[in-house]
């Protein structure tokens, strides 16, 4: 069974074919396409894995309806085939999604026009279940009435309602999981994956890369990792990274754009996410999730000044975005005291202040700089497998990914998922699970466990009361422990 080692001397004195810096979603991704090329890889995260942006989402694995508006059909069909390798190769991790949109007759969202959108994306999207299990199969979308749309949505508001719009996505809803099952994956085909490795600097021999020299931040010990190629997959400090490495490239993150969502304690509106456009605002569209059956809301958009450090959403941000909600559920009466907890990360942002559209990649050795030495700046979530396996195409050429291949049977296995209404004392089959996480996947700190490995810390509420549960499963000493209390309480403090 794959596991991930946290052995930072004995990846110090191995060769790798490659080292990646970056532990998010593209960093992940980036190990497993090397993993199924044959080639062996080093995965270094100045933090935990999947802790920065790749954690802050709206748990959706989207297809590429949204894509039909402008008619960008290559971003369409690549969403449509990697939401088809999710679903495929998670079962477990990755369900299907309804969607509603209430219909009002303004603008674009008239029922007309959505029905032949929704007819576009099924008959363009026609492989969409090709190779998916029954139970994970997306449906046809349509067009219901207004009676149909009061069924699934009884909140719904009905001045004006014309129908609705009704198609599939995916979601997942444990996505803590869905990345380190990945990770793992990654792992059992030859990868090794160091979290608190900082990679400081280029290791170099006549302008050819040799590896890195990088920083063990549990010990203070300053290493060594040897490969011919580095790949800069930083996310948020792509960058940054990039200029430290060589030089400045401002087309890898132009501009930083804030995204975040909102976990309320409000029960959810409906067992369908929800598309609700603000009258007053018809620009913006909101998501609304049903995440085990609380309400989960996005996106918001923010664009960050360029001295901006640690960013999270204002509260002027935040009531903008209550009141819009309000506006579009006139009886739902949010506030800021429903928030149960903010979610937000960083990704690059067009001049205009727009989302980028597409990933780059950047070979510094094309641009008078170190050979072997690669940039990867991406944007959603659900086509990182593929800007992934483009990235593998053009380091290594030769190469060919091994196929078909399957994620490890545990990885479906539903192990570790919790119930965001968990009750202490835990059950002994989440104490096991909890044991096997410690065990095999690098677990550091003690928030490590609660946020990054599973949801055991959605819940924030409830997280210092869970604590004295979880102390006889480690091995800590008292001190240790409390320090490792006093951090997670910090963290919490530190939540919008």
């Amino acid at each position: 069974m794959a596991s991930i080692s946290r052995d930072v001397p004995a990846a110090a004195s191995s060769r790798f074919d490659l080292i990646i810096a970056g532990g998010g979603i593209y960093g992940v991704m980036l190990a497993l396409e090397a993993g199924k090329r044959g080639q062996r890889a080093l995965l270094l995260e100045k933090d935990d894995f999947g802790g920065a942006t790749s954690l802050n989402h709206l748990r959706t694995v989207h297809g590429g309806l949204r894509y039909l508006q402008s008619l960008d059909l290559p971003r369409f069909f690549e969403s449509v085939a990697e939401r088809r390798w999710f679903l495929r190769n998670f079962p477990a991790l990755v369900r299907v999604l309804p969607c509603l949109m209430p219909l009002y007759g303004r603008g674009l969202k008239r029922p007309s026009i959505m029905r032949a959108a929704l007819l576009l994306n099924d008959v363009l999207g026609a492989r969409r279940n090709f190779g998916v299990a029954a139970a994970q199969r997306l449906g046809p979308g349509k067009v219901v009435d207004r009676r149909a749309v009061r069924a699934i949505f009884p909140a719904v508001d009905g001045d004006g309602l014309k129908g609705g719009a009704l198609w599939y996505d995916a979601a997942m809803p444990e996505h803590q999981r869905l990345l380190m099952e990945i990770l793992r994956w990654a792992c059992s085909l030859g990868a090794t994956a160091l979290n608190y490795v900082r990679a400081d600097s280029l290791l170099l021999h006549q302008g050819q890369v040799r590896g890195v020299l990088a920083a063990d931040v549990v010990s203070g010990q300053s290493l060594e990792f040897r490969a011919p190629v580095v790949v800069n997959a930083a996310g948020p400090w792509c960058r940054e990274l990039a200029q430290k490495f060589h030089q400045d490239f401002p087309g890898l993150f132009r501009r930083r754009l804030l995204l975040f969502n909102i976990l309320f304690k409000k029960r959810a509106l409906s067992g369908h996410a929800l598309a609700l456009i603000p009258p007053g605002r018809p620009e913006r569209a909101y998501f609304v999730h049903n995440w085990q059956e609380r309400m989960l809301a996005g996106t918001g958009e923010v664009l960050l000044a360029d001295d901006a450090t640690e960013p999270s959403p204002r509260p002027a941000d935040i009531a903008e975005f209550i009141a819009d909600l309000n506006e579009a559920v006139p009886d739902l009466s949010l506030g800021e005291q429903d928030i149960e907890h903010v979610y937000s990360g960083v990704l690059p942002a067009t001049p205009s202040g727009k989302l980028a559209g597409r990933e780059v990649i950047l070979a510094h050795g094309e641009h008078q700089g170190p050979a072997g030495l690669f940039s990867v700046s991406g944007v959603k979530y659900t086509t990182a497998r593929l800007v992934a396996a483009k990235a593998m195409r053009r380091i290594f050429p030769a190469s060919k990914a091994r196929s078909p291949l399957a994620p490890p049977a545990d990885a479906n296995s539903g192990r570790c998922f919790l119930a965001y209404d968990w009750t202490a004392p835990l059950a002994s089959s989440a104490a096991a699970d909890i044991r096997m996480l410690l065990a095999e996947e690098a677990v550091v700190h003690l928030d490590d466990l609660l946020f990054r490995r599973g949801g055991l810390g959605e819940n924030r509420r409830r997280v210092m009361e869970l604590l004295p549960h979880l102390r006889p499963l480690f091995p800590w000493s008292d001190l240790r422990w409390q320090q490792e209390c006093d951090r997670v309480q910090g963290l919490l403090k530190a939540q919008p």
